[in-house]
């Protein structure tokens, strides 16, 4: 495919430059990284650890694979489902209703200062970088959900791991969107998310999170019901 089209006859730094244009949105880079295996290594390998050395600073690290989830955290809705939302029962056929993970609105940055109003007061010193909220808006059966997604900084060294790992708690069966974990925390019924946070009236909590071995964050609040 490279070949057919002559991009084998520019070099890297010429490439990277047309790549650089295709930023505005991500899917263009994902789509491009299939055409072939010098395009695919171009794109993992300075693309995203590019853009995300812009934006994500304080969470890069030297891994391709990690370029490639933060990257994946900044820019994506978890959906639903990944938010522990049970859309899969009985879920609307409304195209807005999204159960998986896609493009996410607003603002495509992740920030500590979101995160310190997710985590209770024993907690807030441990870094979790959060997208702003409300993130992306859902509306599922009677009621409106904003989704959020982060990610905590050297996780297993944070007091919520501690919190986590020491207590034995059950993982449950909500699956990460950002990596290939089956299984999170509920870091509401963990204790670890503000005290402030109530319920609903018929008991579902105003917000909830869950949060995989790797770190990764996704979860919703809710607003009141859309119709009485």
């Amino acid at each position: 495919m490279e070949e057919d089209c002559g991009f084998s006859m520019l070099n890297d730094d010429i490439v990277l430059a047309v790549f650089a244009k295709l930023e505005d949105d991500p899917r263009h880079w994902a789509r491009v990284a299939c055409v072939c295996t010098r395009f695919s290594s171009l794109i993992r390998h300075f693309c995203w650890k590019t853009k995300c050395s812009q934006t994500l600073p304080s969470l890069l690290s030297d891994s391709p694979a990690t370029y490639a989830s933060l990257l994946k955290l900044a820019v994506c809705c978890p959906g639903l489902r990944h938010a522990g939302i049970a859309a899969d029962r009985g879920a609307s056929k409304n195209p807005k209703t999204c159960r998986k993970p896609h493009l996410a609105s607003g603002n495509w940055d992740l920030r500590r200062e979101q995160g310190c109003k997710l985590l209770a007061r024993q907690f807030r010193d441990d870094c979790l970088y959060l997208c702003d909220w409300p993130g992306c808006v859902h509306p599922h059966k009677k009621r409106k959900y904003m989704l959020f997604r982060g990610i905590f900084k050297d996780f297993k060294t944070t007091r919520v791991w501690t919190s986590l790992d020491g207590d034995k708690r059950k993982k449950l069966p909500v699956e990460c969107a950002f990596c290939t974990c089956r299984y999170t925390w509920d870091l509401h019924s963990a204790f670890c998310l503000r005290r402030g946070f109530r319920y609903q009236i018929e008991g579902e909590p105003v917000v909830r999170a869950y949060v995989c071995e790797n770190g990764h964050v996704s979860g919703a609040w809710t607003d009141v019901p859309l119709f009485s």
